[in-house]
């Protein structure tokens, strides 16, 4: 099992409820994304947490390959100012 984590932060224009809707949006439309906003000052730095549970990595790229994922990814190179993404197996 695999768990691709994504941390976003929004270009100041687009860190408002309205870009964070947008990226939620995005990534909602992503087959098994679990998205998140800040919970608390602790998160407030990002905008929005994406995590993608898959069986493998090959499992990842295909993910990876959907329009769903690219819709994404092109919006966040036009609003965001940071993506960090790490992926993680199960131990």
């Amino acid at each position: 099992m695999i768990t691709h984590f994504i941390f976003v932060r929004l270009a100041p224009g687009a860190a408002d409820d309205a870009g964070r809707a947008a990226v939620v949006a995005l990534a909602r439309a992503i087959p098994g994304a679990a998205v998140g906003v800040p919970a608390d000052d602790s998160a407030a730095k990002w905008d929005a947490s994406i995590v993608v549970a898959v069986a493998d990595l090959a499992a990842l790229a295909t993910t990876q390959s959907t329009d769903a994922w690219r819709a994404l990814t092109a919006h966040l190179a036009a609003h965001a100012i940071v993506v960090k993404a790490w992926n993680f197996v199960a131990a």
